[in-house]
């Protein structure tokens, strides 16, 4: 199975998303993203590079610990640590980031204010008002995930 930079790179994305869900230091969040951009960008596949046994720590942005998480996809198709964090979030809580103008920020006070969880969850709480009375949150961003999760589910 041959696994590309783009899907190291998402993956890379996911554990970043979850970690600041979680609240995790910025700096390991950042390390995620940079890593992510680092391979989404790269002309040449790293599944080849460990292949032929180059040093990923060549790379931009990848160290020690992040060198042998692409190892690790590249050899078993998946990421402990991912795979760890999704098991540790509410199942339907990731859903939450596929609506635009919600970011991770946004979905974890989401999570934390008013215990919303899923889409579903999140479109009735949007309708009868109360995603505008969080801080941070308004009549108009309340409006725009309204119409988000309509055009969502429309298709």
């Amino acid at each position: 199975m041959f696994v590309h930079n783009a899907d190291i790179a998402a993956i890379f994305n996911q554990i970043a998303d979850l970690l600041e869900i979680k609240g995790d230091h910025p700096f390991r969040i950042g390390a995620y993203r940079n890593a992510a951009r680092t391979l989404a960008t790269l002309a040449t596949s790293v599944q080849t590079m460990i292949e032929e046994k180059r040093d990923l720590k060549d790379l931009p942005g990848i160290g020690l610990d992040l060198s042998a998480k692409i190892t690790e996809i590249v050899t078993t198709g998946n990421c402990a640590l991912h795979e760890q964090l999704r098991r540790e979030m509410p199942p339907l809580l990731s859903a939450l980031l596929t609506v635009p103008g919600l970011g991770p920020k946004r979905v974890k006070t989401l999570y934390q204010e008013a215990h919303i969880e899923s889409i579903d969850q999140l479109y009735r709480a949007a309708g009868a008002g109360q995603i505008s009375q969080i801080r941070g949150f308004g009549k108009r961003v309340e409006q725009r995930i309204l119409e988000s999760v309509r055009a969502q589910r429309s298709k």
